[in-house]
């Protein structure tokens, strides 16, 4: 890691029941008024606002239980957004690089924001022989994208990084019709060869080939 106090900062958070992968794109309704300020203010600063997965809410006495939320995310930074009406904005996201969240607090227009430490990039790793197989499934699932003319619709945004073992883990964890747990322990994992084999794994134990293709 670089110098920590350059990583550390403090950004606001969206908490939501899915997992954003570096590359990944996410399509975004914005109606409250806490996160449509949010998003006006990315927009207008160039600035990127945090994903983050909600795993639990923990109960209380208030109405409003404290959601508890996942140690790793991923930065956001919105890619096209078309105002619809003056309180109701569609968005287009997409993820730019991991951090570590280290704390959160709400502020008190309820907005959620986080101090966290941006964790390293992928290496780029070449696909190993023993994967190949799983690339070549990522490489059949893009054709059907394009031949069905779905590349608007598309989870994951060019270019079409193939060959390396970050690129293609993270495409196939987004894929993968698997829980929100395991898609947050894929997204933790530093070392994007551990993550495919992780991958690699879920696929062939529950036989998921043939489910993804369809």
């Amino acid at each position: 890691m670089n110098d920590l106090n350059v990583a550390l900062r403090k950004i606001p958070l969206f908490p939501l029941e899915t997992v954003l992968f570096p590359d990944g794109v996410i399509a975004l309704k914005i109606f409250e008024a806490r996160y449509l300020d949010m998003i006006k203010q990315c927009l207008r600063e160039k600035t990127e606002f945090g994903v983050i997965s909600i795993i639990q809410h923990q109960d209380d006495s208030h109405d409003n239980p404290t959601p508890r939320f996942s140690s790793v995310g991923t930065l956001a930074l919105i890619e096209d957004f078309d105002p619809i009406q003056p309180a109701l904005y569609m968005t287009k996201s997409f993820g730019t690089q991991r951090f570590q969240l280290l704390s959160s607090s709400q502020e008190a227009n309820g907005l959620w924001v986080g101090e966290i430490m941006l964790l390293e990039k992928d290496p780029l790793i070449p696909i190993p022989k023993e994967h190949q197989r799983v690339a070549n499934l990522l490489d059949e699932i893009i054709t059907v994208i394009q031949s069905e003319n779905l590349l608007s619709d598309a989870p994951f945004k060019k270019p079409y990084m193939t060959e390396d073992c970050g690129w293609v883990s993270n495409r196939l964890a987004e894929l993968l019709p698997i829980s929100l747990a395991q898609k947050n322990h894929l997204l933790a994992q530093n070392n994007p060869r551990i993550r495919l084999d992780l991958i690699s794994e879920i696929i062939e134990d529950d036989d998921l080939k043939n489910f993804m293709m369809h």
